[in-house]
């Protein structure tokens, strides 16, 4: 996974670059300052020290870069989410672009995308696991899929939602005895989907 990084362009426009990208930027003056993580601020470029201090440092941060196709294309996507007041990005702001892209847009490459950065910031985020999982799902990703049904119900074991999405997906994938368990579990976890298709297939609980 990439690494996301909040900038401001001397134009005074906000955007969300990777790394490499930054770096790029400095290099050629395009930015002015940007978060630093690791010290929970905004950093001026102009007035950091590690930059400044010409020919002491010779790191990557001062060293040229070419962007390729794919990273133009995500620091696009993710400079459009992301134009905003400067503020750092929560796991929160990525599930609900996600969300978004899922639901009301129907863009299920953007989703995943979207709560891939929501993972990255928490990864302990089990929303974030299921729906990416129900995003990569609509792409026909299934192994992709069952993984972050799997991990989503790892991290919350009482989320019947998930057991019901994988237990739907491992029947269609052939899967009955697998399937079966997962459903009577969602079912039994009160939610009204496992126990309906239970119930019209003549399973016991």
């Amino acid at each position: 996974m990439f690494k996301i990084i909040q900038v401001i362009y001397q134009n005074k426009c906000e955007g969300v670059v990777n790394e490499t990208t930054l770096n790029e930027l400095i290099s050629t003056n395009k930015v002015r300052k940007f978060y630093r993580p690791s010290e929970s601020r905004w950093v001026d470029v102009n007035c950091d020290p590690i930059r400044i201090r010409a020919g002491k440092y010779n790191g990557p941060e001062r060293r040229q870069f070419r962007k390729n196709e794919k990273e133009q294309k995500t620091d696009s996507f993710l400079s459009r989410i992301f134009r905003r007041k400067a503020r750092p990005l929560t796991a929160q702001d990525c599930f609900e672009q996600g969300f978004s892209f899922l639901y009301n847009k129907g863009d299920f490459n953007r989703s995943i995308k979207a709560f891939e950065l929501a993972i990255e910031l928490d990864p302990a985020n089990a929303k974030a696991y299921l729906n990416r999982g129900i995003a990569y799902e609509r792409v026909n990703n299934v192994e992709q899929a069952l993984k972050d049904y799997s991990r989503a119900i790892q991290l919350l074991p009482q989320d019947a939602k998930a057991y019901y999405m994988r237990g739907m997906l491992l029947g269609h994938d052939g899967k009955d005895s697998e399937a079966i368990a997962d459903l009577r579990t969602s079912a039994d976890l009160g939610y009204k989907l496992a126990i309906d298709y239970l119930t019209q297939k003549g399973i016991a609980r």
